[in-house]
């Protein structure tokens, strides 16, 4: 029998504890997950995971800031413009203005309340000038940023935006210089209008006092001079039809232009002009477009 020489170690009967001991611990894991989740959860994070956390909740509240600010500044914008806005206007003039349209003529000249005239009176003239009318504060980003493209495209001015509030505000208190600046008051009387004013008062001085050719402002002394007849339904004389409703409207873009009393053929193709803008946009029908394309116009401004 071979001897056991001295010095040296036997670790054979170390490795079986270590093994039942890796065993329990697995099946003390498979027992109590709980408990290992729980160690997993406390144990401290990466430098890695703690930064990409950080940028993620940067990143969120950008966002979260930047639209705010979109739908914020807007509105601050146009506060700060309706406030700053009487430096440009006439106070008294407008008053005064008011105060014609209520009493209904003054020195020759017609004033009358929207609420007198049919609904396609109206509709022809937010058809072709500002569809959006009763949507905006006054100014139209959607008509602003328009015009902004097309003039930047194109090196010039080509296209105002100009809403009918703005239009009114530029007929009432500034010139028609085409500069930035007057662009800019324009918009600022047109907030402070749209925050003084309803959106029926503010047509009603628009139909008042716009120019339609011929030395005529106002629709009602425009329906008397190009058609001898009248805006409203009970004037004691007869009252303008779509077909003619839209060729006055159809006026403004150029009164002396498209006058029916110096060239017919350009007034009825503006008109035309019109009454399809009112069948897209559903203020008439195709029957009542048809209909008001085959209705005869007579002027009478050329015979007087």
């Amino acid at each position: 029998m071979r001897s056991i020489k001295r010095g040296y170690t036997i670790h054979a009967s170390v490795l079986i504890p270590l093994r039942a001991k890796a065993a329990h611990t697995f099946s003390e894991r498979k027992q109590h997950p709980e408990q290992e989740c729980a160690a997993t959860e406390h144990r401290p994070e990466s430098k890695e995971i703690i930064a990409y956390k950080s940028r993620s909740i940067r990143w969120k509240r950008w966002v979260i800031y930047s639209l705010l600010i979109t739908l914020i500044a807007p509105v601050l914008a146009w506060a700060g413009m309706a406030a700053i806005a009487p430096v440009w206007m006439d106070q008294e003039k407008l008053a005064a203005f008011r105060q014609e349209i209520e009493r209904g003529t003054v020195q020759g000249q017609h004033r009358v309340h929207i609420a007198e005239m049919p609904v396609y009176v109206s509709g022809a003239l937010l058809a072709i000038e500002d569809h959006r009318y009763r949507l905006h504060p006054g100014i139209d980003p959607i008509g602003v940023a328009r015009s902004i493209w097309i003039n930047a495209t194109r090196q010039k001015k080509v296209q105002g935006g100009s809403t009918i509030t703005m239009q009114l505000a530029r007929n009432l208190f500034l010139t028609h210089d085409k500069t930035y600046s007057r662009k800019l008051k324009e918009m600022a009387i047109a907030a402070n209008l749209e925050w003084n004013f309803s959106k029926q008062d503010i047509l009603e001085m628009y139909f008042n006092k716009v120019y339609f050719g011929h030395g005529r402002y106002g629709i009602e002394d425009a329906a008397r001079f190009y058609f001898g007849k009248t805006t409203v339904t009970d004037g004691g004389l007869p009252t303008i039809n779509v077909a003619e409703a839209a060729m006055l409207v159809g006026l403004l873009k150029a009164p002396e232009h498209y006058s029916p009393a110096k060239n017919m053929d350009l007034a009825v193709k503006r008109q035309r002009v019109v009454l399809k803008r009112m069948a897209d946009l559903g203020m008439i029908t195709e029957a009542e477009r048809q209909q008001a394309l085959n209705t005869e116009i007579n002027v009478v401004a050329n015979k007087k």
